[in-house]
């Protein structure tokens, strides 16, 4: 018979870190080489990769095993999961009737699993961590407020995707960009590759994406600078060079103007969580 997990339940070692009004955040520990067998969830939930590898896998079109970066689990979806040899952790929102019944009709996102690898749905995970290891006496409003961004984020995202269809030689520039989003790329160059003219390419990567080619490129380099400064102790101005930035300087003002938090902060906060979870 297939297991169906409780509220709060994720098979590992969970540490609650928000609940308020059916809306819960927590953070889960999975040790090296966890396979987690097919099960369901009561609640739909987010899961957001703070550390290691996992994988994800249901039945369906799309439901071969994946990677996750941010993943939505809805309700009662079978499904499993496996961590690799590192184990990991993960920050997992769950979302109980109340929480729901106060968004009506608002919440259909909730209701069909989807994996999102970047962008806003990714940044704004990564900002309800942050917020949540660090809580002060505003910081159910800031919740509230991310996961209202974060539920309406990935509706924009699923919604661009199923609207655009994307012409072949995009698959082709994406896999360059994200191969080589640190090196000094121009737009007749990507095009060149592709074998369209640059007019073009800058309108259908807009169409297709959302954004324009440069601020997808920003995007791959401010995940790229995240993963470096909350993993390692790099220094700054290596990580920023890494990335595709001028200098450190450089790093600094665009990863604030995205983050809303200095890449010094950011590592702060990492080596903070590190050190509780270590204990």
């Amino acid at each position: 018979m297939l297991r169906k997990l409780e509220p709060g339940s994720y098979f590992g070692t969970t540490t609650s870190l928000y609940s308020r009004d059916g809306l819960t955040v927590a953070r889960t520990a999975y040790p090296p080489h966890f396979v987690i067998p097919p099960h369901e969830h009561t609640n739909a939930f987010f899961c957001f990769v703070l550390e290691g590898r996992g994988t994800r896998s249901w039945r369906g079109r799309a439901g071969a095993e994946a990677p996750m970066s941010l993943t939505l689990f809805p309700s009662g979806h079978e499904h499993a999961n496996c961590w690799d040899c590192t184990g990991g952790r993960a920050l997992h929102v769950e979302f109980a009737r109340p929480w729901l019944e106060r968004l009506r009709d608002r919440t259909r996102i909730l209701d069909r699993p989807t994996d999102f690898e970047r962008g806003p749905p990714v940044w704004l995970a990564r900002r309800l961590a942050d917020e949540c290891a660090e809580q002060d006496d505003v910081s159910a409003l800031i919740v509230e407020g991310l996961t209202l961004q974060l539920l309406a984020e990935c509706s924009r995202s699923r919604e661009d995707r199923s609207s655009r269809s994307s012409p072949r030689w995009m698959k082709r520039v994406n896999a360059l960009l994200q191969a080589r989003f640190a090196d000094d790329l121009s737009l007749a160059g990507i095009a060149a590759d592709a074998d369209v003219s640059a007019d073009h390419l800058m309108r259908m990567f807009r169409r297709c994406n959302g954004i324009t080619v440069g601020e997808h490129i920003r995007r791959l380099r401010i995940d790229f600078a995240c993963k470096r400064i909350a993993e390692s102790d790099e220094p700054l101005v290596d990580v920023a060079l890494a990335a595709g930035f001028s200098d450190q300087s450089h790093l600094t003002k665009v990863f604030h103007r995205h983050m809303r938090i200095t890449p010094a902060a950011f590592r702060a906060l990492h080596r903070r969580r590190r050190l509780l979870t270590s204990r």
